[in-house]
Order: structure tokens, then sequence, then C-alpha cells
């Protein structure tokens, strides 16, 4: 019943269906409350975006950043809920913790969003903030002609920036993690640094035309983990280090989340009303 577009990793995951249930079915019922409420909330979003897929743009930094909610703030908010669970000690910063996921979260799906903006783009869609591109003389509907003017680097700057903001978030989420809590520290630096270097490869060169262009060799990708693992429990130094992986960036946009301001209102116009 796939179709042949269908990805093989996909088709794989799809395959090992009774897998994925039966392990569901071994977590305590809190954490499978966790996981069901949180998949529900990603699945009527991304079903909402996913039937709407914009062409030119979404049209505000706030439709923007409910897009990003949907695809990964609500992953942060997931497993913010399971380490409390897991956790007692992280539990006693659960308001901060739940509060700096949505930081988190939209810090990596902004990078893959700047990085992957031509692959979209051959998809015929575009995932960027119209206000933010028209602030900067920026017409999103013609965007490919001018993706090499100062008008469009001056814009990826902006949203740069803003990603730069909310990967700082992450950091003070990441230290808010116990220092002997590795494993989960390391979960989580790795994807920050990756995500730092990343924007750095896009910002020094913001007319790529291809994501493989400002994509991270697999030496950084190793060297990532080596320095992340030798940092990882020790706030000062995973601290330099985040330091160092952003200098040159331009400076970070502070930029507010909440989980009520994210959240999709909207009904899926797939979904009928019963």
């Amino acid at each position: 019943m796939l179709s042949s577009r269908t990805s093989p990793t996909e088709k794989n995951l799809i395959g090992n269906t009774d897998r994925v249930i039966r392990v569901t079915h071994g977590f305590t019922p809190r954490q499978q409350a966790i996981l069901s409420e949180n998949v529900d909330t990603m699945a009527r979003g991304m079903a909402y975006f996913q039937s709407n897929q914009p062409r030119h743009g979404l049209p505000d930094l706030k439709e923007f950043n409910c897009y990003c909610y949907h695809v990964a703030g609500v992953v942060g908010e997931m497993l913010t809920q399971l380490y409390c669970d897991y956790s007692e000690r992280i539990a006693t910063n659960r308001d901060e913790l739940m509060k700096l996921s949505l930081s988190f979260g939209q810090g990596l799906q902004m990078t893959n969003i700047l990085k992957d903006i031509w692959d979209d783009a051959k998809r015929d869609v575009c995932w960027l903030p119209q206000d933010v591109f028209s602030r900067h003389g920026i017409d999103l509907s013609a965007w490919k002609d001018r993706h090499a003017s100062a008008e469009f680097s001056s814009a990826l700057e902006e949203m740069i920036a803003i990603t730069h903001g909310h990967l700082r978030k992450a950091l003070t989420y990441t230290l808010l993690i116990p220092s002997e809590e590795k494993g989960l520290r390391k979960f989580c630096t790795w994807a920050i640094i990756m995500a730092l270097l990343t924007l750095q490869k896009i910002h020094h060169n913001r007319s790529f035309t291809h994501g493989a262009q400002v994509k991270i060799s697999r030496r950084r990708v190793k060297a990532t983990i080596i320095f992340c693992n030798l940092t990882v429990a020790n706030d000062a130094l995973f601290g330099m280090l985040f330091n160092l992986a952003a200098l040159g960036l331009p400076g970070p946009i502070d930029s507010e989340l909440s989980a009520d301001e994210v959240t999709l209102n909207k009904k899926p116009s797939h979904e009928k009303t019963v």
C-alpha cells in the first residue's frame, strides 16, 4: 500500500510496527501517557502543516514558531517529561526545563530549516517566515532569484541570530541536568554543538545553493563527540566549548516562547467534527 516514494527507513519502521507497540507497552502507565499525549500533539500539528504546505513561506514568525513547535518543540517537552519521571532531582527544575525545552527544539529545527532551504525549494515548499524577510526587502514568492543579494543575506543573518538565541537557551537547559547524568547531557550537547557548527557554515556561505554545501563533515562530527564527552560533566568547560563553537555568529536575538503561543489552535482541515 506504500508508494514508490516511501523511504526505506519508513518502510522499516512500518515493518516493525509490532515491535514498536510491544516496547511501548513495556513502559510504565505514566511513561505511556507522556508518549501518547505528545505524539498526538505532534501528529495533529504535522498533519495540518503537511496538508497546508506553504510555497512562499509561512505568514509570520508566530506561525513559523508554531510549525517548529509541532515538529520539534513538542519532542523537547516530551523528553523533559520523561527525564523528570526518571529522576526526582531533575524534576526539581521541571518548570524551568519545560520552558527552555521549547527553545531547545526550536533551535535545532531552525538550523535544519535554514540548512534545507534548497532541498525544500526543489519540492516547491518554503518554511521561512514572510515577515522577517519582507522587512529586509525580500519577497519569498521570488526569493530564489535573489538568494545571493545583500537583502537576502541580511534576512538570513537575522534568522541565524534568532537560532543562536534559542541554542543559548538550549545550553542553559542542558546545564540544569545534573552533571552525573552524563548520558542525558551527551545527548543534548552533541546536538547543540553540531547545530552551532552548521550555523557557522550557513553564516559564512549565505549564498549557498545546496544543503551539502553547509553540512558539517564526518570528521567534525567525530571531533564534536570527543570534545563534548570530555567537557560534558563540567559546566564551565562546556560553556567554553559552546562559546568557541558560536564564535563569530551574529549576536543572539532573545525570543520568548510559550506553549500557549505556539500550540496549534486551528482545526486541521482534514479532520471532521464528530
